[in-house]
């Protein structure tokens, strides 16, 4: 049963930090990402396309934005993972240091998001008539 969650994990993990375009075909499990996320943001949140981090654009440009949010997931997780892990450390070796450092590593996720929301929307893909370069949208 654990090799079986072990083999799970692993798989998942593999489809979602394989490219963005995998056999000439865009990775399905960052565009799923990347419509169901558009969906929350403007059917459930009510967030205007300008200011999301999603967008209702082409195909390309969101598994290019649902691969960015694996990313920043991947980032939370290891920054609360680290945060985490230095104030357990240093509090079963009575180092308050190490725990405002474990506070202070967790409390720097705030600007690294703002960073990365400025980033996500002031992205020169998202401009109308962008060309990808290892991307030509089919035609039929």
């Amino acid at each position: 049963m654990f090799g079986k969650l072990i083999s799970n994990i692993l798989a998942i993990y593999k489809e979602a930090f394989a490219g963005q375009i995998v056999n000439n075909q865009l990775n399905p499990l960052h565009l799923a990402i990347a419509t169901t996320g558009y969906h929350i943001q403007s059917c459930t949140l009510q967030i205007p396309d300008r200011l999301g981090f999603f967008s209702p654009g082409p195909p390309r440009l969101q598994a290019h934005e649902g691969f960015c949010f694996i990313l920043v997931v991947f980032w939370y997780c290891m920054a609360i993972f680290n945060g985490a892990l230095i104030t357990f450390l240093s509090r079963g070796r009575g180092l308050p240091t190490c725990q405002k450092l474990g506070a202070i590593y967790l409390m720097m996720m705030v600007p690294g998001t703002l960073l990365i929301w400025i980033a996500a929307v002031n992205d020169r893909r998202r401009a109308p008539g962008y060309e990808w370069k290892d991307w030509k949208l089919r035609k039929d």
